[in-house]
């Protein structure tokens, strides 16, 4: 895989053949990359997902007022403001910036590896981040995650290619600052947990480059003031991380099954391709050492700072306050596709040092695409049965209890009834539309929003049940059961069961009740009247 020396006087033709050669293989790679992330672009939309639909359908300098509310990832919102004014606000067209974003990240992926090795290497890094399977998942999810992959991938390739250089590289630090600023924007925490990779790469560049570095960092904190204040705006609101679990060995396994094999739903994938990586690396450290391998060394540690300390400073801070999550440690993957590929170069030397290494790339490879096809079929909420089944069957306005009521944005944008007059998307906490009628909401005790802790009570059913003349809805979705007991087994569903014709319908992620003829309450209401 190293690079070898053109000599003699045909060097002119072979490097200009072996640039298209690599040309055509980037290319290639970036058509595969694509065609994995457009296989689920219309499933439904996850909670997450429409609150970035929300944002954007408010007017800009609204939206921007917002921010106050969700300071994280506020880039994707303001690129689809322009685009659902042009192109409307399908399933498709809200995912779209992110599929590009994560197909533009293959190119980007080997533009930055090229700044520390060989085109070989650039387009093993590159292939690897093309099929990795939690690279294709959040390529498809309209957050700011692939985002997130694209700007750690400029950000790391610009800040390389001017460090390496003394003078004239002033176009690659402003745009170091423009990807790193972006970074920001895309995920609060994702600067600071890449500055330590960063610092070993800038020092290879000695004193100047540092002291360039530092100016950089100093225009980075200016272009990121306005965040800093929507955050702390945000965060005298409420605390966005109020559901994560603390650290421990099951959300460790979480993260690392993510990482290798998404969404697949098959643990073996995840575990072998563990297996194949650590193998690897391990053997390209062993051999690294010695004298004249000292460059080898210095790229091995810069990858596994970009790929390793991100989640290590996440899961450390978490084991006193919890912020780790799997995905916000996405912008790592780079640095680990980098790493692997390093890895690889490093034994490449021998014979068997290629067998081994070809051995654990083709598994690698092979185990990516194959969980990154299984997991097409994947969803995190499936929100069109049950909202088919309210606009069929719910009258206008009858009580309709939801819980938990972050999901009303959701429940709105596949059952116009529970929108905005305008057609905008209804959030409660935000309190800058009214509320839809007969909606009736609840959350987790450290939830967002001013509406009560659920789950809700017998009485409470009751009383809407005396409201709607014996007819009660009651949709159930994103409920932490270490946060509140499951709505579904509580007070209100007991009491439904006991008193009224109770009909479920049930999906993924999403669970709906109409309770009709609560005979008690009818008579009760009757009574009223006599």
């Amino acid at each position: 895989m190293t690079s070898t020396t053109i000599t003699a006087g045909g060097s002119r033709l072979s490097s200009a053949s072996a640039s298209r050669g690599t040309t055509v293989a980037v290319a290639a790679l970036t058509a595969l990359a694509l065609a994995l992330r457009v296989t689920s672009l219309s499933r439904s939309l996850f909670t997450d997902e429409v609150y970035s639909l929300a944002l954007a359908q408010r007017s800009f300098g609204h939206m921007v007022a917002l921010f106050g509310y969700e300071a994280n990832g506020t880039l994707y919102s303001i690129v689809l403001w322009p685009l659902i004014r042009v192109f409307g606000d399908s399933e498709l067209l809200l995912r779209l910036p992110a599929v590009v974003a994560g197909t533009a990240s293959v190119p980007a992926m080997w533009w930055a590896a090229r700044q520390f090795a060989g085109r070989a290497v650039a387009l093993v890094a590159a292939a690897l981040l093309a099929v990795n399977p939690m690279a294709a998942w959040y390529s498809q999810e309209a957050r700011a995650y692939a985002f997130v992959v694209l700007t750690a991938c400029l950000g790391f390739g610009a800040l390389a290619y001017a460090s390496a250089r003394a003078n004239g590289a002033r176009a690659a630090w402003i745009g170091y600052v423009a990807a790193m600023a972006a970074m920001a924007y895309c995920d609060l925490l994702a600067v600071p947990l890449v500055l330590p990779a960063q610092l070993l790469l800038v020092r290879s560049g000695g004193p100047r480059a540092v002291r360039r570095w530092r100016r950089a960092l100093l225009a980075l904190l200016l272009c990121c003031l306005p965040l800093l204040v929507a955050a702390g705006i945000s965060r005298s609101r409420r605390d966005a991380f109020y559901w994560l679990p603390r650290t421990d060995r099951a959300l460790v396994e979480l993260a690392l099954q993510e990482f290798t094999g998404g969404f697949s739903d098959v643990s073996a994938v995840g575990w072998i391709t563990l297996l194949a990586g650590a193998l690897l690396v391990g053997a390209a450290v062993w051999r690294s050492h010695g004298r004249g391998r000292e460059r080898e060394r210095s790229r091995l540690g810069v990858a596994a700072a970009w790929g390793l300390v991100p989640a290590a400073l996440l899961l450390a801070v978490s084991l006193v306050e919890p912020v780790f999550w799997p995905r916000y440690a996405i912008l790592s993957l780079p640095g680990l596709c980098l790493l692997v590929a390093l890895a690889a170069d490093c034994l490449w030397e021998s014979r068997w040092g290629r067998v081994a290494a070809a051995s654990c790339l083709a598994a690698i490879a092979a185990l990516a695409m194959f969980a990154a096809v299984r997991q097409v079929r994947e969803v995190q909420e499936n929100w069109r049965p049950v909202a088919a089944w309210l606009r069929a069957a719910r009258a206008p306005g009858q009580p309709t209890i939801v819980d938990n009521a972050l999901v009303l944005p959701s429940l709105g944008y596949y059952d116009p009834a529970f929108r905005a007059h305008d057609g905008d998307l209804i959030v409660q906490e935000w309190h800058d539309e009214p509320l839809p009628g007969g909606f009736v909401g609840f959350k987790d005790r450290t939830g967002y929003g001013s509406v009560p802790n659920g789950p809700p009570p017998a009485a409470t059913f009751a009383r809407l049940a005396r409201r709607g003349d014996g007819t009660v809805w009651m949709v159930v979705a994103e409920v932490d059961e270490d946060l509140q007991s499951d709505p579904r087994d509580g007070a209100a569903v007991a009491w439904a069961r006991e008193h009224c014709r109770v009909q479920v319908r049930e999906s993924t992620g999403v669970w709906a009740l109409r309770a009709s003829g609560c005979a008690s309450a009818v008579a009760s209401r009757r009574r009223s009247r006599i």
